[in-house]
């Protein structure tokens, strides 16, 4: 009696584990990605080039868009934040931008062979120089830096078919510590 009831059971868990993984694919798995900004080549206290890092504190692979300066329908959008003060007062600062277009937009399997593969523990870094992101200020004054990183926009169906084929993606915008710099006078 008992040896049925086992093998009853152990049946049962079978037909469980074999539904569950047919499922398990079509499960989203929270991608737990940091944005982190450092810089370097200083001049007169503030930097010149920051680089922003992603580091995977998850579990489990995830894939991140192409990293650009500039809004594009591909690529994850990379923004570094500026909130300066000046020593003394003056007039408007200056900013930029940039934008672009594309005609055709493959389809989102497609798009994702070109993104990166961010290991569970792995990182990546992408550098600029703080003109090719749009901040120019030199004056004198206290600066405050963050970076943020806006993803590509995706429709529900383009989530719906990365998630079926078992890709883990960056959903939610990321935005980094501060870093603070004073350029004397």
């Amino acid at each position: 009696m008992n040896s049925i009831y086992i093998s009853r059971a152990f049946q049962v868990l079978v037909v469980i584990l074999v539904f569950s993984s047919a499922i398990l694919p079509a499960q989203t798995r929270t991608a737990r990605v940091e944005l982190r900004l450092t810089a370097s080549e200083m001049v007169d206290g503030v930097p010149d080039v920051i680089s922003f890092v992603f580091v995977n504190h998850g579990r489990y692979e995830v894939r991140v868009p192409p990293v650009s300066g500039c809004i594009g329908r591909y690529s994850g959008t990379i923004s570094l934040r500026l909130r300066f003060s000046p020593v003394l007062p003056r007039g408007n600062g200056v900013g930029g931008g940039c934008g672009g277009g594309i005609d055709h937009v493959p389809p989102i399997l497609e798009q994702v062979k070109s993104w990166r593969k961010l290991e569970a523990g792995d990182s990546f870094i992408a550098t600029f120089k703080r003109a090719e992101l749009f901040a120019y200020e030199q004056a004198p004054g206290d600066y405050d830096f963050w970076g943020e990183y806006r993803l590509p926009t995706l429709s529900a169906e383009e989530m719906n078919t990365l998630e079926h084929a078992g890709i883990n993606f960056l959903r939610e915008p990321l935005t980094s510590a501060h870093l603070q710099f004073k350029r004397p006078q």
